[in-house]
């Protein structure tokens, strides 16, 4: 009966609530004090989802930096007069990368006609080009391909892009310990002014080594950002509008997709397009100063005082009246490590010696206890099952959704006009899946979501081949991506409800440490398109099946 006697911000370890308690418990006195979503939610979420779109342009970018420019093998320095296209046609193989081997400074060009060009050409051999011409049809400006000559032999665009993905399935593991440890606030701004800096340095790059370089480190940056900016949206607002504003929080991206379009569209040049995605948004490092930290973390760590401030303030701007007695209800939700950690807790006056000892005792375990490794915890024995479920459903479902992304942009027609229609396609069925999983529950929204394209893609073997009818496999398609993509919007939601506030950061990064995975294999998976044309979607479809029967083993959450 003594425990009885206890305030609730000294609960005995005998009544210290179960995770799952605790956690519901957080949730509904965070609920109740701040409300599901008021003025002040409505102020932080959509600038917290607007790094998203800051992300997005990073990642998306290389695309337009290296958008495909006709090339040839150079001209010596006496020929320039000479036409392209008869120079192209005389002297080099059909690939532009090869050229007659022959001693060019015994060629002149004079009253536009070839002086002692070789009659025999067609015993002649050929050799490797060792200098390029590009199209000016884009003027002076340059694509990165064009700048460091990454043509032929020396086209390493994946491999240059590759560094970018390890860098970013770096960070989105690391990220989440960072974060569950210091805090969602500053590590998301910090590593906001990392993106921002290294982001215009890298328009400055004098080498591919350089390029490479810092592209890991902008991989790494923009991934923190992602992950760290969506767990703290959904940690801002509780009820039904956590998966509402997790949702919503994707938006950006689909919607960046098409800014990005037209930017690259209008700004040819990679350099000059590496800075106008990257400098301009130091006016974002303004809200550091007043950017809140995660209520949720905060009542995790016990840490009150802060707790207090942030939720007077929430409180005022939402014109909300807090009750009297409300820090004696955030002790009593404050778990059993943090409780002991604070002195003012552990040092009661009266207390036998004893009893501080054990206190003492105390602080130590339950210290190690709020700072556990989170890998021990996602893959301990309550969360194991969990963690391997979500890697297989992250991996499936990014090799859907970007494969399908590369697919369609393998179509033909204008990468500018592609990229944003499938953006612009994306972002509708973003918002109709909002209705969808308010109305379904989100497993079951995720499981059509899954299975669905999985079909989709499989059903492109029932058309029948032939150019004359590609628009069937082209409409299947696009069908399977406007779902996938919805699905890509839902998952991270999903996923950070499956884990405590304590690892909820690292638990979505497990699951972008599997989508970086997915990115690095998706270029080997369209080069199975040479022994068939259909053998990625195929895959694809398999992987939706897969991912399909992954989510049906996840246990469902409550919105």
């Amino acid at each position: 009966m003594q425990a009885m006697e206890q305030s609730p911000g000294e609960l005995s370890p005998m009544l210290q609530p179960s995770d799952e308690d605790l956690e519901l418990l957080q949730s509904k006195t965070l609920e109740q004090l701040l409300g599901c979503i008021g003025r002040w939610q409505k102020l932080w979420c959509p600038i917290l989802s607007f790094l998203q779109a800051i992300c997005t342009f990073h990642i998306f970018v290389f695309v337009f930096q290296t958008a495909p420019k006709d090339y040839w093998c150079a001209r010596p320095a006496h020929l320039q007069q000479l036409d392209i296209a008869e120079w192209r046609n005389l002297s080099q193989s059909p690939n532009g990368c090869q050229l007659l081997d022959i001693d060019y400074s015994q060629v002149t060009f004079e009253n536009g006609q070839l002086i002692n060009w070789p009659s025999d050409v067609a015993n002649l051999s050929y050799t490797q080009c060792q200098q390029f011409e590009f199209s000016d049809v884009d003027g002076d400006a340059k694509t990165l391909v064009q700048e460091f000559g990454l043509v032929c032999g020396n086209n390493i665009t994946s491999f240059v892009e590759m560094c970018f993905l390890m860098g970013a399935a770096a960070g989105a593991v690391l990220s989440g310990w960072i974060s569950d440890r210091f805090g969602r606030r500053h590590t998301l701004m910090t590593f906001v002014t990392i993106q921002t800096i290294f982001g215009g340095i890298l328009a400055f790059s004098t080498s591919v080594a350089m390029f490479m370089s810092l592209r890991v480190i902008i991989g790494f940056a923009s991934m923190t950002v992602t992950v760290v900016s969506f767990v703290l949206v959904v940690e801002l607002v509780s009820g039904k509008w956590r998966t509402i504003i997790g949702i919503l929080n994707i938006l950006p991206v689909a919607i960046s997709y098409v800014l990005s379009s037209g930017i690259a569209y209008l700004i040819r040049d990679w350099r000059i397009l590496q800075l106008v995605i990257s400098w301009p948004w130091l006016v974002m490092l303004s809200i550091w100063y007043w950017l809140p930290e995660s209520p949720r973390w905060l009542l995790a760590q016990g840490r009150l005082e802060e707790l207090t401030r942030l939720i007077e303030q929430a409180a005022k701007m939402n014109g909300t009246t807090l009750p009297s007695n409300y820090q004696k209800t955030l002790e009593a939700a404050v778990p059993m490590a943090a409780q002991v950690k604070d002195p003012s807790q552990t040092e009661i006056a009266g207390q036998a010696e004893e009893t501080k000892a054990t206190d003492v005792e105390e602080v130590k375990t339950h210290d190690l206890e709020i700072h556990v490794n989170p890998i021990l915890v996602v893959f301990g024995r309550k969360y194991w099952r969990t963690t391997v479920l979500t890697l297989v459903i992250w991996l499936t479902l990014i090799i859907i959704y970007f494969g399908l992304t590369l697919h369609l942009s393998n179509l033909g027609g204008n990468i500018y006009i592609n990229s944003a229609v499938a953006g612009a396609v994306e972002a509708l069925s973003i918002c109709i899946s909002i209705f969808v999983v308010l109305k379904a529950g989100i497993r079951r929204s995720l499981l059509g979501y899954m299975l669905l394209p999985g079909l989709c893609c499989l059903a492109t073997n029932l058309v029948p081949h032939g150019e004359d009818n590609q628009t069937g496999v082209i409409a299947l398609a696009i069908i399977a991506k406007c779902l996938i993509g919805a699905n890509n919007a839902i998952i991270p939601t999903y996923t950070a409800m499956q884990y405590p506030t304590i690892v909820r950061n690292f638990g979505v990064g497990m699951g972008n440490l599997a989508s970086g995975i997915a990115l690095i294999m998706v270029p080997s998976l369209w080069q199975l398109e040479h022994y068939d044309a259909l053998l990625p979607l195929n895959i694809m479809g398999v992987c939706g099946i897969i991912g399909a029967v992954a989510i049906t083993l996840m246990k469902d959450v409550e919105l």
